[in-house]
């Protein structure tokens, strides 16, 4: 019974111990992507001159428009969201936010102020190369 008792106890030793390490050197790095959804959105209404409101909302104006498409274009492309998480928190359809993405692209490629405001908010974001 002893030795039982002190075999148990020296593994839970060991266990223990590792926990520990794991505890002040984790391997996994974990990353809120809430805090990018929320830096993006403040940086894009500031580039943008609209409020998160106005983003969040349902307004179809061609400013507000433009930087919700915007917005959901830097979500996607250097923060890897997925379609289905960023409609979930603008509170729309994935097929929206693919379309968003997609005007947004079209705009980034052929409109040149359109692209210098993409360029301002990767700037601001340190997204730049």
């Amino acid at each position: 019974m002893e030795l039982r008792f002190q075999s148990m106890t020296a593994s839970y030793e060991k266990t223990i111990a590792r926990l520990k390490k794991e505890l002040l050197k984790p391997r996994v790095r974990f990353v809120s992507k809430m805090d990018d959804f929320t830096k993006v959105l403040q940086t894009c209404c500031l580039v943008c001159d609209v409020t998160p409101a106005q983003i969040m909302g349902t307004s179809r104006m061609g400013d507000i428009k433009d930087a919700r498409h915007l917005f959901v274009y830097v979500l996607r492309q250097h923060y890897a969201l997925r379609y289905t998480e960023i409609g979930r928190r603008l509170v729309r359809d994935h097929a929206t936010i693919i379309n968003s993405y997609r005007v947004a692209e079209s705009y980034i490629q052929y409109n040149k102020d359109y692209a210098k405001l993409y360029n301002t908010v990767k700037e601001l974001l340190g997204l730049c190369n």
